[in-house]
């Protein structure tokens, strides 16, 4: 029987055999050529297929895993072969090359292990290239790159299959470098600059592989407490529809919902073996929640999509310079195939609500996450000014939905970025905006967790009344321009969620104006249906197939302006609600309610 899982799986890496050579080798849909590491985990798919898929195509699977197996060793083993691509332009299709053959080693032993317990007749010829690769000359990046993380899991094996010129010892003294400082146990988080919360996952996975792959160096306590530290960061970054909260790049990427899938399959067996059914229960839910919002990702009659939209492949909406459909859309599907040789199949229950969790993470990161119901909301106090603008990155509201607030949303000719929230106004309505969204604050105190247990009808300290009945939220207090400026402005920002949705308030203490609530919304994530928006006495109404939103303000609305077109994020094509707001006020407060 075919499970959930191995279904999604086959259509996927079946969507790509197009464009798989004779010999083997993957060429990327739009650009005809390899790219990256696509070869070698497309050829693990394969392999895993062979093994979990229908037994009918078990043997034409085995071949084709042989051929990819062949095609990536030819690239990895001879680093005097030209570099694949690498970054690719939206604007004229232009491609850049640069080494990645780091990634590829894990793909590469693994696909080897699958094919030799099969036993296919190359085994003892695969066996001899793989003995013979140089990886000091193959691969680019040395620890604590997470790159290097990636061909250290590969090279554990290569160790363990009695293939390696390293040891153990060798292994030890790489993963010193990286919990040396970037790798943190005690945290759960890995510091790649810029922090992004994809490569922390993307890093702490590779880690986690060592352990399942039998990893007893000296540093196993550490990777063990990483395993415990590093579940609680990733259960809380979930966001409640399985995405990953928006920070930095590669976010939207759908390879970040597969490596969840593989990561928290990794922690329910390592804690399952712990008799820690807690954790691993927690575990389970969450790789079945990433699941469920990676399945969406399909493009129907097309290939797997390596971002969070459908949309062809050739419009590249919400992909970055590095991303290609050849590499990125089977690196997410490869990170899947480790989940179903693990066992997952993808079928067991998810419950709809989440229990209310809240995590806030001051210097460096100044991130928060809470969660609780149907809805988490992601607030970045810090965010890179080519990726996310500040404030609420996400407002989710649960699986299998599409109408989201998923990362921010930027305007394609100024390229600047918009998140659900607020603008000062000048000139009346419709007047020339100050968008808070894009300014740089500095925040007075850390990001302040808001539990259910709290007084959420005392004052705060700013003299604002709190909504009473919150289940989870956050509390941001800040200032723009704090080196002492004349334009210096408090800013507070408090978000709540409750049963009924996600309260925002948003202020700048004391310095009162005209204001205007902006709601940048997904439009088109390229399933055929389109966002309908509506105009409400108090707000606005964002009706998506079967799936309503509603944004309310407190403060009547005195104009509405709709712009549909010239926005995109990481979910697809996006439009713009303006809400002008009446009268002066130093306070905006809205909600974001699911009606259906």
């Amino acid at each position: 029987m075919t499970t959930d899982s191995v279904a999604v799986l086959t259509t996927g890496v079946d969507s790509f055999l197009p464009y798989v050579q004779e010999s083997g080798e993957l060429h990327d849909p739009v650009f005809d050529e390899p790219t990256q590491y696509g070869t070698a985990y497309h050829a693990y798919c394969q392999a895993v297929l062979a093994e979990t898929g229908p037994a009918a195509h078990r043997a034409d699977r085995l071949a084709r895993a042989g051929r990819g197996l062949d095609a990536a060793l030819a690239h990895t083993e001879n680093p005097d072969l030209p570099p694949t691509g690498a970054s690719f332009s939206r604007a004229d299709g232009s491609v850049r090359r640069s080494n990645h053959r780091d990634f590829t080693w894990p793909p590469i032993l693994k696909t080897f292990r699958v094919l030799r317990d099969a036993g296919d007749g190359r085994t003892a010829e695969f066996a001899g290239r793989i003995a013979a690769v140089d990886l000091m000359r193959s691969f680019r990046s040395r620890p604590p790159s997470n790159w290097a993380s990636v061909w250290l899991s590969g090279e554990w094996i290569r160790i363990r299959e009695g293939l390696s010129p390293y040891s153990v010892a060798d292994v030890d003294e790489w993963l010193a470098v990286f919990l040396a400082d970037l790798l943190r146990p005690e945290t759960g988080f890995y510091f790649e600059p810029g922090k992004p919360n994809s490569y922390d996952l993307f890093t702490r996975l590779h880690v986690a592989d060592l352990l399942v792959e039998g990893y007893d160096g000296r540093h196993r306590p550490a990777l063990e407490r990483l395993m415990a530290t590093g579940l609680e960061r990733s259960l809380a970054v979930q966001l409640s529809d399985g995405s990953l909260a928006s920070a930095h790049r590669s976010a939207g990427q759908t390879w970040t919902l597969g490596a969840q899938v593989a990561y928290f399959t990794h922690a329910r067996a390592y804690f399952t073996e712990r008799q820690d059914t807690e954790r691993a229960d927690r575990a389970a839910e969450a790789a079945t929640r990433a699941f469920v919002s990676m399945r969406r990702w399909q493009r129907p009659g097309a290939t797997f999509s390596p971002v969070e939209n459908v949309l062809p492949e050739g419009w590249r909406v919400g992909y970055e310079a590095y991303t290609a459909d050849g590499h990125y859309a089977n690196l997410a599907l490869a990170f899947l195939a480790t989940a179903v040789r693990a066992g997952f199949t993808g079928t067991a229950p998810l419950p709809a609500e989440r229990t209310p969790a809240t995590r806030v993470e001051h210097d460096p990161t100044f991130r928060g996450v809470a969660s609780a119901g149907r809805y988490s909301v992601a607030v970045n106090a810090d965010p890179a000014p080519a990726y996310d603008g500040f404030g609420i990155t996400d407002l989710t509201v649960g699986p299998d939905r599409h109408l989201q607030f998923a990362s921010s949303v930027r305007h394609l000719e100024s390229g600047r970025f918009l998140n659900l929230g607020t603008a000062l106004r000048s000139g009346g309505v419709r007047g020339d905006l100050d968008v808070l969204a894009q300014r740089t604050f500095a925040l007075d105190a850390p990001i302040e967790a808001i539990q259910a247990a709290d007084a959420f009808d005392a004052v705060h300290l700013d003299g604002a009344e709190s909504r009473a009945g919150a289940l989870a939220g956050l509390r941001v207090r800040g200032r723009s321009d704090a080196d002492g400026g004349a334009d210096a402005m408090p800013y507070r920002l408090e978000v709540t969620v409750h049963d009924d949705g996600v309260h925002v308030d948003e202020a700048t203490p004391g310095v009162a104006g005209e204001r205007t609530l902006l709601v940048p919304y997904l439009r088109d994530p390229g399933t055929g249906v389109h966002t309908q928006v509506e105009r409400t006495p108090h707000g606005v109404r964002l009706v998506h197939g079967e799936e309503v939103l509603d944004v309310n303000v407190e403060v009547p609305v005195e104009a509405m302006v709709h712009l549909p077109y010239g926005f995109e994020n990481r979910r697809g094509l996006c439009g713009l609600v303006r809400l002008d707001l009446t009268g002066v006020h130093d306070t905006v407060r809205f909600t974001v309610t699911v009606e259906r």
